[in-house]
């Protein structure tokens, strides 16, 4: 799979740069073609300004016989330079000078008494304004057989002081130049940098190559040990170093899978307590009545098996609703019904449910309320539930002849109350997991093997409900202390 998807981000990656480079070039060899045509019209321009200077002085030597042989030499020689055709034109399209005209361009002038002649005006128009222009194209269909576009610059001239057949000389320096021809230059710079395009791209696919293989391995190694950690395999991570993304990713998944495992071991723990919880009273019960079934029981003695299984199947009956509360809670359907009313006359009933069990072993229980009535906002049935679970947890681990504390105050707006006792206390490493669900705390704090890890876990949901939270305080070997606030109505 992960093949598929490393070849299919290479794909993507090289069509993306193909395309990027493709779009690159055509843009670049638009603009090196702008750039150059724009330098070669530069040149043409300055070259023209230097005919129009040597115009003048031959202009003023017009007589002497070498000067037209000098200035036609001139001609030539900027022509060769340009890579261009050089003619001077009167503003009536007579050509009294020129570099050259080519065998193909001679059928399009006009022959005047052996002196050829532009057959279009705007080939020829001066401009009043003396402006130096450009255009790109056939000049006026005079190019059009050569089958490519032509750049000519116009630049105007004028001399006041001569006179041909009556008017004034004006006319314009016309320099023309294919176009192919400056695009030779362009050529020549994208030849140039195409081995610079390509040794990049080749760069470019090597460097994804590796970073596409740095975040695929480490996801092929998440797969095959998710694989494996579907199976059962619970010791399997990932070992992965640097500080990056895909390794703060591993260290996700890392912890996530010792959540998992911590998580399936309190999942196997409640099941095999659940299931002990079941078997034991359900053996008991399904022994008293066969024994008062069979006779084995006598009547006598009857009443008293009976009221043991009574108390069994209230047993049975708190262990279903606890977990059927727990399914409530966990899905969303428990809702608390706030009211305001008296914490300490609860605090009150709740240790009178549990009187008998106090007294059955001696706990000496104190009370301190710091009022006579505090009255708060929360749902009532659910905190004595609250109550009852935390002093029942304080009962159950407490010693013959222990001592149990509760009190409740006024702290900064808020009823605290706290349930603390003289048990066994809680180790260090199991504070951190007391209220979590499955948890079996009294595997370290006490002789009582009867929970199954549900209570302190309702005893946190509850509150949670109520926006509140709860925490502890043990020293092992020397008690535990759960406190909770409520606010006040």
């Amino acid at each position: 799979m992960f093949h598929s998807v490393f070849h299919k981000i290479m794909a993507i990656f090289l069509v993306v740069l193909l395309l990027c480079f493709s779009l690159a070039a055509v843009f670049f060899n638009i603009a090196i073609n702008r750039y150059v045509t724009e330098q070669r019209t530069e040149v043409l321009n300055m070259y023209g300004k230097r005919i129009l200077s040597a115009l003048d002085v031959i202009l003023e030597n017009r007589f002497d016989p070498t000067s037209s042989f000098i200035f036609q030499n001139l001609l030539e020689a900027f022509a060769y330079n340009t890579s261009s055709l050089i003619w001077i034109v009167d503003d009536r399209g007579y050509l009294f000078a020129y570099s050259s005209i080519p065998g193909q361009f001679v059928d399009k002038l006009n022959n005047v008494n052996g002196i050829y002649q532009l057959p279009e005006q705007k080939q020829y128009a001066v401009s009043e304004s003396e402006e130096v222009k450009t255009e790109i194209g056939t000049f006026h269909g005079l190019f059009e057989e050569t089958g490519m576009k032509w750049l000519t610059v116009k630049i105007p001239f004028y001399f006041p002081d001569i006179t041909l057949d009556g008017r004034e000389f004006r006319g314009n320096v016309l320099m023309h130049t294919p176009i192919p021809e400056i695009q030779k230059s362009g050529y020549t710079i994208l030849s140039l940098l195409m081995p610079a395009v390509l040794i990049s791209l080749v760069i470019s696919f090597l460097l994804v190559y590796i970073l596409s293989k740095r975040i695929t391995s480490p996801l092929k190694q998440m797969t095959d040990a998710a694989r494996k950690i579907s199976s059962g395999n619970w010791k399997t991570r990932i070992h992965l170093k640097g500080n990056d993304e895909i390794t703060v990713l591993a260290d996700s998944f890392n912890q996530m899978v010792d959540n998992l495992e911590n998580l399936e071991k309190m999942r196997r723990d409640f099941i095999a307590n659940i299931s002990h919880e079941l078997r034991t009273p359900m053996t008991s019960i399904n022994g008293f009545i066969e024994g008062i079934l069979d006779g084995t029981i006598p009547e006598n003695k009857q009443e008293y098996y009976l009221n043991i299984v009574k108390e069994e199947v209230k047993r049975l009956h708190r262990l279903v609703s606890d977990l059927l509360d727990i399914a409530r809670m966990e899905s969303g359907e428990a809702k608390v019904n706030i009211a305001a009313f008296d914490i300490c006359e609860v605090t009150r009933l709740s240790v009178i449910q549990l009187q008998k069990f106090i007294e059955d072993k001696n706990i000496i229980f104190r009370a301190n309320f710091e009022q006579e009535s505090m009255h708060v906002y929360a749902d009532r049935d659910a905190i004595q539930r609250v109550l009852i679970n935390l002093i029942h947890n304080a009962i159950k681990f407490t010693p013959e002849g222990g001592s149990i504390s509760m009190s409740v105050r006024n702290i900064k707006g808020k009823a605290e109350i706290t349930v603390s006792d003289t048990g066994q206390g809680i180790p260090a490493e199991d504070i951190p997991f007391v209220f979590d669900r499955f948890h079996k705390a009294d595997k370290s704090r006490g002789k009582d093997r009867t929970s199954v890890g549900l209570g302190l876990y309702i005893v946190k949901n509850i509150l949670k409900a109520h926006n509140e939270n709860i925490s502890v305080e043990s020293e092992y070997g020397k008690g535990t202390t759960f406190t909770f606030c409520l606010p006040l109505a």
